[in-house]
């Protein structure tokens, strides 16, 4: 017998033999073009990419453009997401318990201190804004719900990560990229030591600018009711510096009870830092 040379990748695990090819292409498809670089891409670099037959890869986008899921630009054949994501990522966002649970929390957050105050929850590298409550100062942040922040950049990546296990947190320390200080060739791994030290006394970090000047933001972690971080809440403004000390424990306050309110077990420095 000669070696396959098909360019779909076979499924190896035990886990993944049961399951339906044609549906992880789709899958696989829709993850792709939410990625892509261009918010459009053709048969051929969708299924160059994924490793797909063209014929099956036509097959499958022709159905998921049939189910409004991905669209067809007819005159450049280019495949981008379609619109019915839209309703099925708004009805997602309805179903998070922890976002109906945040929105008291934003609002007084928001009210207080003038700024947007958001709730992102932790997918793989990133943190993804499943709530908000826009602030009412005359200079407004715009971030769109759904928007994803990369796990280990300004405020929130120093407030997830000092949280962490240690050997968590190693993990993510030993990358080569990281994007705490914005660009990677910016990064002070001294400082940042620091300022996880400090996150993990006072319960929350702070990004003055490194990210975009002019924007600062203070973060704090959300506790899951088994205590592992699957959160924060951000506190996003142009505010002054001398504000931090302020907004910074407002932040807290506001992680702290929505972690309560998900039956979590509060570590230090929240257990006793806080006062509600």
């Amino acid at each position: 017998m000669g070696k396959n040379n098909s360019p779909e990748k076979k499924l190896k695990t035990e886990d993944e033999s049961s399951l339906v090819p044609a549906v992880g292409h789709a899958a696989r498809i829709l993850a792709f073009l939410g990625k892509h670089p261009s918010p459009k891409a053709t048969l051929t670099e969708i299924c160059t990419a994924l490793g797909i037959y063209k014929s099956r890869g036509h097959a499958i986008l022709k159905t998921l453009v049939t189910y409004g899921l991905v669209e067809r630009d007819e005159e450049t054949k280019r495949y981008s997401l379609g619109p019915n994501l839209i309703y099925l990522g708004r009805q997602v966002l309805k179903n998070l318990d922890i976002r109906e649970k945040a929105m008291p929390f934003l609002r007084k957050l928001s009210e207080e201190t003038g700024c947007t105050a958001l709730l992102g929850i932790i997918s793989r590298d990133h943190l993804i804004v499943v709530a908000k409550e826009d602030g009412n100062s005359h200079i407004g942040i715009t971030i769109e719900m759904g928007h994803r922040f990369h796990l280990t950049a300004g405020a929130h990546g120093k407030a997830v990560v000092s949280f962490l296990t240690d050997v968590e947190r190693k993990k993510i320390l030993a990358r080569k990229r990281l994007y705490f200080h914005g660009n990677p060739d910016n990064l002070d791994r001294k400082r940042l030591l620091d300022e996880i030290a400090f996150c993990q006394k006072q319960g929350y970090a702070v990004d003055m600018g490194d990210l975009q000047e002019g924007i600062r933001a203070v973060a704090a972690p959300v506790f899951s009711g088994k205590g592992t971080v699957t959160g924060v809440i951000l506190v996003i403004g142009t505010f002054q510096g001398n504000t931090v000390q302020l907004y910074g424990p407002k932040a807290c306050e506001a992680a702290f009870g929505l972690s309560q309110a998900m039956g979590a077990d509060m570590p230090a420095p929240f257990s006793n830092y806080i006062k509600l």
